[in-house]
């Protein structure tokens, strides 16, 4: 292969804060592993799962011809980003892509907005179960996104850069775990984000990206999962 496809969340990109500068992540190491002579990367710091589905299969559709000659690499966010396009041009992705994205995020408290619903109600049977919801927008976004490349018969890999819902009791986040194709995805039931921390590989105390040592590291060992499989 060619060429690196990357998208993903802030995990992906370089890092330049007041807690830290980080000159490359784990994209720019995957690149220099494989020998690939050019990479793209979407990956946007705070966003979610649904643009990366769905920006991939843009970037594929509108550039057929790369289908033929590129790897992807996938480090999926959290289903609690409920990504939307916007009405104005906000931060666009490239010249190709002209969907805009912005992010709702359920920890910032913008839930009951979004959905138009309040907790101190009486209690319905049809009520949303946040959790159960957010296991199965996590398995929609990369269960589709494994269909449409092995469709297209693209090389792939996936892995969690933040921590993945999986399973709650229910028999169909069994079988959604089932589904995926293990011999493609790196560290399933962890993250990238929870590896950093066990291994104190935080760019600092006050920010938990990985550090240069950090994107180093596991872009090894992501890559001696690909070269294995």
């Amino acid at each position: 292969m060619k060429n690196l496809f990357v998208n993903g969340c802030s995990f992906l990109n370089r890092r330049n804060t007041p807690a830290g500068h980080v000159r490359f992540s784990t994209a720019e190491c995957i690149k220099d592993l494989g020998g690939f002579e050019s990479m793209t990367n979407l990956a946007r710091g705070g966003r979610g799962n649904d643009r990366i589905f769905l920006t991939t299969i843009s970037y594929f559709e509108n550039k057929p011809k790369r289908k033929e000659d590129t790897f992807v690499m996938i480090g999926w966010s959290g289903s609690q980003r409920l990504d939307h396009p916007t009405r104005y041009s906000y931060k666009p992705m490239s010249k190709y892509l002209d969907e805009c994205w912005a992010t709702i995020k359920i920890a910032d408290g913008n839930l009951k907005t979004f959905i138009g619903m309040s907790h101190n109600i009486k209690t319905r049977k049809s009520e949303l179960d946040v959790i159960h919801w957010l296991i199965a927008r996590y398995y929609q976004n990369v269960l589709g996104l494994q269909n449409y490349l092995k469709v297209n018969k693209i090389p792939y890999v996936f892995y969690n850069s933040l921590q993945p819902m999986l399973k709650d009791g229910k028999k169909d986040h069994k079988w959604w775990f089932n589904a995926v194709d293990k011999t493609k995805f790196f560290k399933l039931i962890s993250s990238q984000y929870e590896w950093v921390k066990e291994n104190n590989l935080a760019i600092s105390d006050i920010d938990e990206h990985p550090s240069e040592e950090g994107h180093t590291q596991w872009a090894k060992e992501l890559w001696n999962f690909i070269d294995g499989n």
